[in-house]
């Protein structure tokens, strides 16, 4: 029996640094007139109750979003059903699962965020959950993004961003990648937007997401130990200068590092996304 170099394929198959962005791409029409009905500004999270929202947002109820789906394209077109009813948390998730609009190609310029949103919209309403569609605008860029959201009965607000990106290419956390794009979007005004895998994420209030970037954080911290290591094993092994026995023993080491990176991998969901920017403002329609 012999030791081998400890090959790279798991650093370059999940670890290796790519991005996947969230594509910014709701566009904006003119407005016409007076909104039938004046908005409501939401309040602030209510965490003794445990209801998320997001404070300084308005919510427009029966107006439909003033934007196209993409440029020169058709308006957003929200169907609505009157028979439809907030759900619970469970009950949410357990649709976004079954439901495959994630699944749909991004299209520059043909299918992108808006319809990614009007479509689960649509989706859900058919399935009688009310849901609805929402805009984010960012402060440093002058085209936002779009999502769906829902008001659910025992969390409060919950946005959903369906919007895959696969032409983008992606970051892995683990040796298994996700094939869902479903994720809970985090909006707070004045904060970065983020999202979290639908499947590992806790909650839709936003400091839930302060804490998965914490354990990124850890994360990467241990990768890069992991790495350093595995390139001083590999080097200790070219060399001929250890015996069996100590590098062994250091092989298990890093076989244990790596387990653990596993471990920590599974939490953070198949893929992280970052942020497209500092939220500005975010503005529903019901």
């Amino acid at each position: 029996m012999f030791l081998k170099h400890i090959k790279h394929s798991w650093l370059t198959a999940s670890l290796v640094v790519l991005v996947l962005a969230l594509s910014a791409c709701s566009l904006s029409l003119p407005a016409i007139g007076d909104p039938i009905t004046p908005p409501v500004t939401l309040g602030a999270p209510d965490q003794a109750a445990g209801l998320n929202s997001i404070s300084g947002a308005l919510a427009h109820d029966g107006v439909q979003p003033p934007y196209v789906l993409y440029p020169d394209g058709p308006v957003v077109k929200l169907v609505n059903n009157p028979a439809a009813s907030d759900p619970t948390w469970a009950e949410l998730l357990a649709f976004i699962r079954s439901d495959s609009t994630d699944r749909n190609a991004y299209l520059q310029d043909l299918y992108m965020c808006g319809g990614f949103a009007q479509d689960l919209h649509n989706a859900a309403e058919a399935a009688g959950i009310r849901a609805g569609w929402v805009a984010i605008d960012f402060t440093d860029r002058a085209i936002g993004h779009a999502a769906t959201v829902f008001q659910t009965t025992d969390r409060g607000l919950v946005v959903i961003d369906a919007t895959s990106s696969y032409d983008t290419g992606g970051r892995g956390l683990g040796q298994v990648l996700s094939d869902s794009y479903d994720k809970v979007a985090y909006v707070q005004i004045g904060s970065e937007y983020g999202v979290i895998s639908l499947e590992v994420a806790a909650s839709p209030f936003y400091n839930d997401y302060l804490t998965y970037l914490e354990r990124l954080e850890s994360f990467e911290t241990l990768r890069a130990d992991y790495e350093t290591q595995v390139t001083e094993y590999n080097q200790a092994v070219s060399s001929g200068s250890y015996n069996y026995s100590y590098l062994k023993s250091w092989y298990n080491r890093l076989e244990d590092l790596r387990l653990e990176m596993d471990a920590l991998a599974d939490t953070l969901g198949g893929y992280y996304w970052e942020t497209m920017g500092i939220v500005r403002a975010a503005t529903i329609y019901w």
